[in-house]
């Protein structure tokens, strides 16, 4: 049996009018404005992926300080040690969120898993920001 190209076309128009309709006239779950006020795991999951995305923001912005600080051969180091760190976190937070795999969970968890990672690293970088004098070692004091 051959279905003409008119015959397909027509099909198409009318299947195609009625998925447009279901999806108009389905309910769908009020999306709260702020996610971290929802109370749905979509809203969690999306509070938590803004979360860490603030944190990223604040890690990036203490990076970008302290390479402005140091020399050469320290920003080698510290690019080198960043790039690891990533590894790590990203290493970890896979570790430490596989049991969520799968699960309408998992986001919030894994999101939940990189900011807490990435606030630990940003205190550590604003330490090397914040050296005291007396101290030879800090990072941000290395200006070869």
């Amino acid at each position: 049996m051959t279905v003409s190209s008119e015959s397909r076309a027509r099909f198409v128009r009318h299947c195609g009018g009625l998925a447009l309709a279901a999806t108009l006239l389905s309910p769908v779950p009020a999306v709260a404005a702020d996610p971290c006020e929802g109370t749905t795991q979509a809203d969690l999951n999306a509070c938590a992926g803004a979360d860490y995305r603030t944190a990223d923001t604040a890690l990036n912005a203490v990076y970008g300080q302290l390479m402005k600080k140091v020399g050469p051969k320290t920003k080698d180091a510290l690019r080198g040690a960043q790039k690891a760190w990533l590894s790590y976190r990203d290493a970890t937070c896979f570790l430490e969120t596989m049991g969520f795999d799968g699960g309408s969970a998992y986001a919030m968890e894994y999101n939940g898993c990189l900011k807490g990672l990435t606030d630990a690293r940003t205190k550590i970088l604003k330490g090397y920001l914040d050296c005291k004098p007396d101290n030879v070692s800090c990072v941000g004091r290395l200006g070869e």
